[in-house]
Formats: structure tokens, C-alpha cells, sequence
């Protein structure tokens, strides 16, 4: 019994061995297509729209060298991963100038990478600028507060970036308000409208943290931004701003007015309709024309039709209001 089991110890023992070692030639495999890839792309290849680099210890030198061909103009990639690398503030700075200058990346992923808080005032100045990135992952990057609240200012200048992953970073309550406040900015009616409207989500599927645990203060945070996320940027809002708008090119648009309108009216007015009088009632005497002054310089027709047709009171003057109760 004690033979068979040595022996057993030792062939798994030797399994493990050898899983290793494939493991290792499979990895020095992909990683002598590296060269070959960046080959390619020097040489314009637009056949290539997908760089999957993760986990291949990818340093500075090929990130300029991946750098210098994805921004001349005449590539086409369209995702770019790079998990699991060593990429710290000089290999963000990289990232930061393809990000600034290209114009068909959709998705990029920098996941479980050293970018740290210097390495992110990098990539949150390329992000005022880029006008085509949808998706980007910078789960696990070692960001605390403040490189978020530099992100969250930068991203109110961003018009194309729908879902940003940032969990596992050292985030605090903080953090969270600076988020909160870069899509819903509830300072003024103008920072309202100055917000970020194109943003879906922040994070993956992990909100809470050792830095942002699950306390009820915090549980009431999150559902508040959960709350702006599903009522403000509704399929039902997209298809709304899609139903009027002809233009291709403007539909972006159209559908980040619409959503500017809901914050305003979200914000400004119950959403309850029994509640609508006594808000009216508690309101400032010209709040209500600024409200419907702003939809007729900043929405199209649909957009006022829609909120006029649901809330028709709010074409009205308060003294007349004020009258008509006080004769009834």
C-alpha cells in the first residue's frame, strides 16, 4: 500500500512537471508571434482588428513600437488587450498616446497592471481627447481616490466611452461621489447638462471592496448610481432619441440629449405624478421656464414632444396656476 502510494505521489508529481512545461513552451510560442504581429502592422496589415497581448510580458519598447504603427492612421485595429503585463506609469504614457490619436479602437483592456496613480493622469488626458473608444478595463490597476477623482473630470470631456471597468482598485466612498458626480453633477442646471451622458456602468460585476465595503451608507451610494444608470439611460430613452433622429451621424447626439433632458427633469422633478404639483409648488418662480427654455435650444422635436406630452403643466405660468386654485 505504501509503495502504491509513493508511486502515485510521484507520477502526479511528475504530471505537474510536465503541465508546467508545456505550459512554459506555450507561452515562449506566443509570445515569437509578438514580433511577427508588430511586423505586420508596420507594414499597415489591416487585416489585423484584435491584439491579444495578455500575460506576455510586454514592456515600453513594443508598447512605442505598437504605439507608432496604431497611430498612423493606416491600421484597424479595433481591440487591444494587454492583462496581466508589467505596464506601469511609462507603459501608460504609451497607451495615452495611442489613445489620444487613434481613431478605431473600440475596446482596450489594461487589467491587473502597475498603471497607479501617476500612470493614470496619462490615460485620463488621452481620454478628454478620443473620440472612438467604447469599452476600457482598468480593473486592478492600483488606483486610489485621487487618480479617480482626476479620471472622473476627465471623462466629463469624453463623448464616446459607454463602459469603464474599475473595480479591484483602491477606491473609497470618495471616489464613489467623484463618479457620481461625473454623470450626474447636480451643482446647477448647466453642470447637469455639462455631465457625462454616454457612460452605462463603472464597474463589472464587483462593486464592493475592502476599501469600499458593503455598509449601508455605501449599499445607498451604489443604488443611487445604479439608479441613474437604468432610469436616465433606459433602452426605452435610446430608442426614443432614435425614433426622431434621420442623420446617422447625429444619433450619438440626439441620444446624449435625451439623456441630458431626463437627468434635468429626474432631478429637478418627482418622478411620482403625485408628486409633481407640490415640486412645482416648492420651485423657484423661473425654474420652470429655464426647464423648457433648455429643451427648445438643446432638444430636438421628439425630445420636447415626449416631455411635454408627459408633463404638459410645465408650460404653464405659476401666478396664472396660483389663480386658477385660488378661484377653484
Amino acid at each position: 500500500m505504501a509503495l502504491a502510494f509513493i508511486f502515485e505521489v510521484g507520477l502526479t508529481r511528475s504530471d505537474n512537471a510536465h503541465a508546467k512545461r508545456q505550459e512554459r513552451l506555450e507561452l515562449k510560442r506566443i509570445r515569437s508571434l509578438v514580433p511577427w504581429y508588430l511586423t505586420r502592422l508596420k507594414n499597415f496589415d489591416r487585416s489585423i482588428t484584435t491584439l491579444n497581448f495578455n500575460g506576455l510580458c510586454i514592456d515600453t519598447e513594443i508598447l512605442r513600437m505598437m504605439g507608432n504603427s496604431l497611430i498612423s492612421g493606416h491600421t484597424r485595429v479595433r481591440e487591444l488587450f494587454l492583462e496581466r503585463n508589467q505596464i506601469g506609469p511609462e507603459g501608460a504614457m504609451c497607451i495615452a498616446r495611442i489613445l489620444s490619436e487613434n481613431q478605431h479602437l473600440k475596446n482596450v483592456s489594461l487589467a491587473h497592471n502597475p498603471v497607479g496613480g501617476v500612470g493614470i493622469i496619462s490615460v485620463a488626458s488621452a481620454l478628454e481627447k478620443n473620440i472612438s473608444l467604447e469599452r476600457l478595463d482598468l480593473s486592478c490597476c492600483d488606483i486610489d481616490d485621487a487618480g479617480i477623482h482626476i479620471l472622473a473630470h476627465a471623462l466629463k470631456y469624453n463623448k464616446t466611452l459607454r463602459y469603464l471597468n474599475i473595480e479591484g482598485n483602491k477606491i473609497t466612498s470618495s471616489g464613489m461621489y467623484a463618479l457620481r458626480k461625473c454623470i450626474y453633477d447636480t451643482s446647477s442646471m448647466q453642470s447637469l447638462w455639462e455631465s457625462n451622458h454616454t457612460l452605462r456602468a463603472f464597474f463589472g460585476s464587483r462593486i464592493y471592496s475592502r476599501s469600499f465595503p458593503e455598509t449601508a451608507a455605501n449599499r445607498q451610494l451604489a443604488r443611487q448610481m445604479r439608479e441613474i444608470f437604468n432610469r436616465c439611460y433606459s433602452e426605452e430613452c435610446c430608442a426614443s432619441a432614435a425614433a426622431f433622429s434621420t442623420p446617422t451621424s447625429n444619433l450619438s447626439h440626439k441620444i446624449s440629449a435625451r439623456i441630458a433632458a431626463c437627468k434635468i427633469l429626474r432631478h429637478y422633478v418627482k418622478e411620482e405624478p403625485k408628486e409633481y404639483w407640490e415640486c412645482v409648488e416648492g420651485m423657484e418662480d423661473k425654474l420652470v421656464p429655464n426647464i423648457v427654455g433648455w429643451l427648445t435650444g438643446h432638444g430636438d422635436v421628439g425630445i420636447i414632444y415626449r416631455v411635454l406630452k408627459d408633463m404638459p403643466w410645465l408650460l404653464e405660468k405659476k401666478p396664472e396656476r396660483n389663480a386658477c386654485q385660488d378661484t377653484g
